[in-house]
């Protein structure tokens, strides 16, 4: 059986920021749900999905037309989204970061999956599919999804030299709502409503668009674990794969199996017999993740070996040196001598 989806709590922790900073009281609302504040700001915790949604549905049935998830989308950088937002942070231009984003937005558990279209000197970046149809079951709810997501892209105008309202325009495919000063304010004048489809359309020669901090070394090591991480989410079903999504949208910390356990909504007890279920255990898991990832930092000469072992979780780079060659019967020296272009 597998176990439930999750959302990140650095999402959440920014949703209920944004809430609070319109004036909504919220500790009714955690209280109804079992919503524990002091933990989403202790750890890098995960809110089971059907929580969240709950969240959702208050929030939109108590407070519709006032374009929260445009504020929730608003200030949400390219950073915040972890190893994918650092690949595409990193990118040489805007296009080589959509296309990174295109091809790995299952990593961060994008509820609308979006693809970029170009017919000649135009492009656009449109709403393909709903897949988190149990987060976005209601049009509300939909609809700030949506609201968030633009909100969110707006952002990524200053890392290319542009303003917020980067693009030509916006359509989208719902009505025109109440609070449609608010869509003015932060996506900009320039929307229709009520058409065929959710999409930013901009000029086509912005995809050339130099990011102000690229570095596509690091992005392709960065890209590299998205791609690791994207099929491990695809092949591994169950606690190891949802064990190694925490381990992934944590670099440079690797929880423990407390913290670990917490995230999961569970005891420690049953994390430990689930994984046993299912062949494994969580030093195991933790240990492979370690070294797939340290393996392929160490296939490029950008870090130096101490570098590697930091970013695998050592901070004693003799453990490192021990564990790698226990693990891979090499040094991590011979290993990139061996392996690196």
């Amino acid at each position: 059986m597998g176990i439930e989806a999750k959302e990140l709590n650095s999402y959440v922790r920014h949703t209920l920021n944004v809430l609070e900073s319109e004036g909504i009281d919220l500790e009714p609302m955690l209280s109804r749900l079992g919503i524990d504040r002091g933990a989403l700001d202790a750890q890098d915790d995960q809110l089971p999905q059907s929580t969240y949604t709950s969240l959702l549905d208050e929030i939109t049935a108590r407070y519709p037309e006032r374009g929260l998830g445009l504020l929730d989308g608003r200030g949400v950088t390219l950073l915040d989204h972890g190893l994918l937002g650092y690949a595409m942070f990193a990118s040489q231009n805007l296009g080589k970061a959509i296309a990174r984003h295109t091809k790995y937005q299952d990593v961060i558990g994008a509820a609308l999956q979006t693809a970029l279209f170009i017919e000649g000197d135009a492009a656009c970046l449109r709403v393909v599919k709903v897949v988190r149809p149990a987060l976005v079951n209601t049009p509300a709810k939909l609809r700030y999804e949506t609201e968030r997501l633009l909100a969110q892209w707006a952002e990524i105008g200053p890392a290319f030299g542009e303003n917020r309202h980067w693009y030509r325009q916006i359509d989208l495919a719902y009505p025109a709502p109440a609070c449609r000063h608010r869509y003015e304010d932060i996506l900009g004048r320039r929307l229709r409503f009520d058409c065929e489809y959710t999409q930013i359309l901009f000029d086509a020669r912005l995809l050339e668009a130099p990011l102000s901090f690229a570095n596509e070394q690091a992005a392709a090591l960065c890209e590299q674990q998205c791609a690791a991480l994207l099929g491990q989410l695809r092949s591994e079903q169950g606690f190891t794969g949802q064990v190694r999504k925490l381990l992934a949208n944590a670099p440079g910390h690797h929880p423990s199996i407390e913290e670990a356990a917490a995230s999961l909504a569970m005891s420690e007890r049953s994390l430990r017999r689930r994984l046993a279920d299912e062949g494994t255990t969580y030093k195991e898991v933790v240990l492979d993740f370690r070294m797939e990832l340290a393996a392929s930092y160490l296939k490029g000469q950008e870090m130096t070996i101490q570098e590697v072992a930091y970013l695998a979780g050592y901070a004693d780079a003799s453990n490192f040196h021990r564990s790698f060659s226990s693990y891979f019967g090499t040094t991590p020296g011979s290993f990139r001598a061996t392996h690196s272009p």
